[in-house]
């Protein structure tokens, strides 16, 4: 490789390194302040398991988890044919 591509490569990785440890630091700060917004039967510390198995998809993902608890969004219904066939029909 020529020194361009080895340069694209190396400056590459450097944004992915940051993008991780951006969500390494927003994965901590969410942990404490927002994951109880997001979820509400993620609440307190009883289950240590499920937060420390979150922590990879959080790293990649957080900039939608961001997205959802800034703007206040609570956990998404499914919406599918049974639901929606249930809210059409009138109870008695």
């Amino acid at each position: 490789m020529d020194g361009i591509g080895v340069a694209v490569v190396e400056w590459l990785i450097k944004v992915v390194q940051a993008y991780i440890y951006g969500g390494l630091v927003f994965s901590v700060v969410f942990h404490l302040f927002g994951i109880g917004q997001i979820d509400p039967d993620a609440r307190g510390w009883k289950n240590i398991g499920f937060r420390l198995v979150i922590i990879p998809g959080l790293c990649v993902f957080w900039p939608i988890f961001a997205v959802r608890w800034f703007r206040g969004k609570r956990t998404p219904v499914e919406r599918n044919a049974h639901r929606i066939a249930a809210a059409q029909t009138p109870n008695p």
